[in-house]
């Protein structure tokens, strides 16, 4: 008996002593352990949503939720990190979208993909989880702003957040950002008998009078820019610039740095701007919170940032990692 027919006759509700006995008879499985509990105990919240859910459309075809929030404790939620964390959201991915295809039964399931995140409650006891879905596709224009837990909490290895923190950065606010003053043009009387005069380009040419390429001075690294999420890290970027938006983007709205799969990122939620002399801010510009080592950012302020610091934006930790 696969592992999908399995799960699915657990989520059925069928009794563990049937189960076991087949299993133990046809494979010699052994009894389900805690962690087979706790994904069977995620499935059927996640199914009972699918089923109430479902929206069957008049050319006989039916969607279905695409997103799914999972909610866990504070101590789940520490147990499920890393490796094992992105294992547990992709086998119940696979597991529940083989299930939504029985539940529709004859009709085409027309949603082609959905999405599946682990997030933090601590108001949960272990062992309890909680869902909350969205027809949103992660991917939209819209940001899904969802009620956040009253303490911040990011894996231990990056730092962890608290509400006291929060509380002291909202008594002593940072420095009001002051955008920098663009010097004054004066424009003149357009001339519409004046032409345009086009200027003609120099031709380099070498001492065998063939033309030379022209070539241009590269970009150079101001510093790096380290992605974090889940306590595992996804990437380091280089930073050419000395200002970069950081957000989930869009076409309309698009970013220099993407941050992808989390509703709560805004299309552009974050400014990062250097002098170039070893000096870095942040700029709050999403509608969810971000911090800087613990203290949440006001919005549209400019706020020191230094160097290897959490900078927490929703699901996700950067770290400024400056040139050597």
């Amino acid at each position: 008996m696969g592992v999908l027919e399995k799960v699915r006759r657990w989520i059925d509700g069928e009794t563990a002593e049937l189960v076991l006995e087949e299993a133990a008879r046809n494979a010699q499985v052994k009894p389900r352990s805690e962690a087979e509990e706790f994904v069977v105990t995620i499935a059927r919240e996640i199914e009972a949503i699918i089923q109430r859910e479902m929206l069957p459309l008049p050319q006989g075809t039916t969607i279905i939720p695409t997103e799914y929030n999972v909610f866990l404790s504070e101590a789940d939620d520490k147990e499920w990190h890393g490796i094992k964390r992105r294992g547990l959201e992709q086998g119940l991915y696979h597991i529940l979208a083989e299930r939504a295809r029985e539940i529709a039964g004859k009709k085409k399931l027309e949603t082609r993909s959905f999405v599946i995140q682990l997030r933090v409650d601590g108001t949960l006891e272990q062992g309890k989880v909680r869902v909350m879905h969205s027809w949103e596709d992660s991917e939209s224009s819209k940001t899904g702003v969802l009620k956040r837990p009253q303490s911040l909490d990011t894996n231990p290895s990056l730092g962890q957040i608290s509400s006291r923190q929060t509380k002291q950065a909202q008594q002593s606010p940072a420095p009001a950002y002051v955008p920098p003053r663009q010097p004054a043009q004066q424009s003149k009387p357009f001339d519409p008998t004046q032409q345009p005069t086009a200027v003609k380009l120099p031709v380099v040419r070498s001492d065998d009078g063939e033309v030379m390429t022209n070539v241009r001075p590269r970009a150079t690294e101001i510093y790096k820019l380290e992605i974090w999420r889940g306590g595992v890290r996804q990437s380091v970027l280089p930073i050419y610039s000395p200002e970069v938006t950081v957000g989930r983007g869009s076409r309309s709205r698009p970013v220099d740095v993407a941050l992808t799969g989390d509703a709560e990122v805004s299309r552009q939620h974050l400014k990062v701007a250097t002098d170039g002399q070893g000096k870095y801010w942040a700029v709050n510009l999403g509608k969810n919170p971000a911090s800087i080592g613990g203290y949440e950012l006001p919005e549209g302020q400019l706020v020191p940032l230094t160097p290897g610091t959490n900078l927490v934006v929703c699901s996700y930790v950067l770290r400024v990692q400056p040139r050597s």
